[in-house]
């Protein structure tokens, strides 16, 4: 905002003396002007009347044509050097907006090709979970309270209370695992794709 700002002054103040410059240019031409039609009547009157002081005339009109000249070459020059350095800060601000432009065009397409990754991969994801994301039984712990797979813990059956204990414990410890890493991870991904849901 600074350098714009900055830059905005300075381009300002060169319009301004290239204005000014023209100006002058144009009072210098408009001099040369009048002295060429000035050195053209004293070259009438050389002509119809040699004398020294027409000669002189004629001399000065030239001289002063030759300055006013000199003096209009070196004021072009200048307008010449500002038109170069507001070409020059008109350059720089337009590659400025096509670089900024280019960073949210890149900033976007980061975003958007991070998304698409991501939902490729949970459409993969889910193909591959298809059938093993089913109820689990505690196989290991019936066959130890000796029932067989088809068979459940009888909650009356004093021999199946450890077990049955056991096996809830155990349940739910792995469901508040797995709750809390899920969430871990379903945070990184929703910071990975900038989004919250």
């Amino acid at each position: 905002m600074g350098l714009f700002t900055k830059k905005t002054s300075e381009l300002e103040t060169l319009e301004a003396k290239q204005g000014k410059l023209q100006g002058k240019a144009q009072e210098l031409r408009e001099k040369i002007s009048k002295i060429d039609n000035g050195l053209a009547i004293a070259e009438t009157n050389l002509l119809v009347d040699e004398t020294a002081a027409n000669k002189k005339q004629v001399d000065k009109f030239t001289v002063a044509i030759e300055k006013t000249q000199k003096e209009l070459e070196t004021v072009e020059a200048e307008i010449a050097e500002v038109g170069s350095q507001i070409g020059a800060i008109n350059q720089a601000e337009k590659q400025a907006k096509i670089d900024e432009a280019a960073g949210t065009y890149e900033e976007q397409t980061y975003l958007s090709h991070k998304r698409r990754l991501m939902e490729m991969r949970a459409e993969r994801l889910t193909s591959q979970l298809y059938g093993k994301t089913g109820g689990v039984h505690p196989q290991d712990l019936k066959r130890m309270a000796g029932l067989k797979h088809e068979e459940y813990f009888d909650a009356s059956n004093l021999e199946h209370a450890p077990f049955l204990e056991a096996s809830n414990k155990a349940g739910t410890s792995g469901v508040a695992k797995a709750e809390k890493e899920f969430e871990g991870l379903i945070a990184k991904i929703e910071a990975f794709i900038e989004m919250k849901f």
